[in-house]
């Protein structure tokens, strides 16, 4: 049951959801508990048609967080949640919830003693909780600095880029990639990160004739490079790979 879910599919109106998140979140309060909160959104999104996935796996998290002896799963199912979100807030939905939850995360994963009967906390707006948001920020850098590649992208170009540090002796018969319009596998021998270096489902599909891949550099600045085209222009990935995927 620990199995990542699939990716959602949010294609509402933003504003029009927007002013519904608003809604819906005007009566959390910082005193609130972890697993109130939790339970709020887990009603949230199972009124929403296409938030039947958030609310499983939100009411799972509050499931394993109430048996208070396995606090590694419930991170990580509070972790996943928080990506889902994140993708979610990209698009304009459950961006309230994607903030609190974010928060949430970002303190299990910090302090030990923040379990599901602890306050929510207060905002982690700059003005009104600078120390958390700062706390925030090294945790988003922290997830970013983990990923094994740098990741180039606009919203005006279809154009992107994927920079991966390699061993120095690389050569182009050590990498293997398997590519398609809506997956990667990518294996580089002598690297770090096996048995792949990404292994996943593109953020949108891309051209797959127009995929292709070489190295650069030496010593400790060897990289390898992927060129890749989105097939739809207008819009920044967050990310490579779909979170959770």
């Amino acid at each position: 049951w620990l199995k990542p879910l699939s990716p959602l599919p949010f294609q509402r109106c933003p504003l029009r959801f927007l002013r519904y998140s608003a809604k819906r979140m005007a009566g959390l309060s910082p005193d609130d508990t972890v697993e109130e909160a939790l339970q709020r959104f887990a009603a949230t999104f199972k009124e929403d048609a296409q938030g039947a996935e958030l609310a499983q796996l939100t009411e799972k998290a509050v499931e394993v967080l109430r048996l208070e002896d396995d606090r590694e799963t419930a991170v990580r199912l509070v972790t996943e949640l928080r990506d889902k979100l994140h993708q979610a807030r990209r698009l304009g939905r459950f961006v309230e919830e994607a903030n609190v939850v974010e928060r949430m995360a970002g303190r299990m994963r910090m302090d030990e003693s923040y379990i599901r009967t602890s306050a929510v906390g207060p905002s982690i707006d700059q003005e009104q909780n600078p120390e958390m948001a700062e706390m925030l920020k090294q945790i988003q850098q922290a997830d970013k600095e983990s990923r094994p590649y740098e990741f180039f992208n606009t919203v005006d170009q279809t154009e992107m880029t994927v920079n991966i540090p390699v061993p120095a002796a690389t050569a182009m018969k050590d990498v293997k990639v398997k590519v398609t319009a809506k997956t990667i596998r990518l294996e580089v021998a002598g690297h770090d990160t096996q048995p792949c270096v990404i292994d996943g489902a593109f953020f949108g599909p891309i051209e797959e004739h127009a995929f292709d891949f070489h190295l650069e550099g030496s010593g400790e600045k060897r990289i390898l490079v992927l060129d890749l085209e989105k097939k739809k222009e207008g819009s920044k990935w967050p990310d490579l790979i779909t979170y959770g995927a």
